[in-house]
């Protein structure tokens, strides 16, 4: 018995759709661990490069930053999808900007000249003794940045298709306010932040210094923007929250 066109086209959608989805979602799982990948495995070094590749390279930097602010500001979100809040859609063309450009990064940059804070030939036990504490440390930050995620809220996070976007700043998603967010408002910004700082011990380089800086900086430097967004979509809920939790990233500090 023949298949209907329309059974049969409709079959081919499906499962066209299907892979779009997997294939989107390797690629998103893939760029997220790809920058704790970077962070151990090391930015590029050379002590006998020239100077001008700091410039190059922070260049490269704001190519991947300014897109990575520009779309996550409501004001953009109303004006190319007429929500503030985003959509599914609009998560899913954020998050592959994001990740091509910072892939791009992370093939263009180049190596930068510094110093490079060595042990000397008789303490090579104890250097070695540093970049295991870095490696063990590494990866305790990588369960804090994952602490109390589940693979649906992760889906979310990064748009997969039919999940349910949990990450945006207004009420039409939950506020985060127990487990690690009841410690600090952005336990997953501190994982980075901890992470680069425990790459260190691992790659001490002026390379490694100048990206690890220049990450954390930009998560630091992004927290006031998302607090005003988010008291601006939350209102009151969002103040108690600032009330109930005052540290931001490290608590007794800031």
């Amino acid at each position: 018995m023949a298949v209907p066109e329309s059974v049969s086209n409709s079959t081919m959608n499906t499962a066209v759709s299907t892979i779009g989805m997997k294939a989107y979602r390797v690629f998103a799982y893939f760029g997220l661990m790809s920058i704790f990948a970077a962070f151990l495995l090391g930015f590029r070094y050379d002590p006998e490069a020239p100077q001008v590749n700091y410039a190059i390279d922070l260049l490269l930097y704001v190519a991947f930053v300014v897109p990575h602010l520009v779309l996550t500001r409501g004001w953009f979100k109303e004006a190319v999808w007429g929500d503030p809040a985003g959509s599914p859609r609009e998560r899913r063309v954020y998050i592959s900007l994001t990740l091509v450009t910072w892939l791009g990064l992370l093939a263009l940059h180049l190596p930068v000249p510094g110093p490079h804070w060595s042990w000397s030939p008789d303490l090579h036990v104890a250097g070695a003794l540093v970049q295991f504490v870095g490696c063990v440390g590494f990866l305790w930050c990588l369960l804090m940045f994952f602490q109390g995620a589940t693979p649906e809220g992760l889906d979310g996070l990064l748009g997969v298709p039919g999940s349910v976007t949990k990450y945006s700043h207004g009420p039409e998603t939950p506020l985060f306010s127990d487990g690690p967010y009841a410690l600090v408002r952005h336990p997953m910004y501190r994982a980075v932040i901890l992470a680069g700082l425990c790459a260190l011990l691992v790659h001490p380089n002026a390379g490694q210094l100048l990206w690890s800086a220049l990450i954390g900086a930009t998560f630091i430097g992004f927290i006031p923007i998302e607090e005003a967004q988010l008291l601006s979509a939350r209102g009151d809920d969002y103040r108690r929250y600032q009330e109930q939790t005052p540290y931001r990233l490290f608590r007794g500090i800031w």
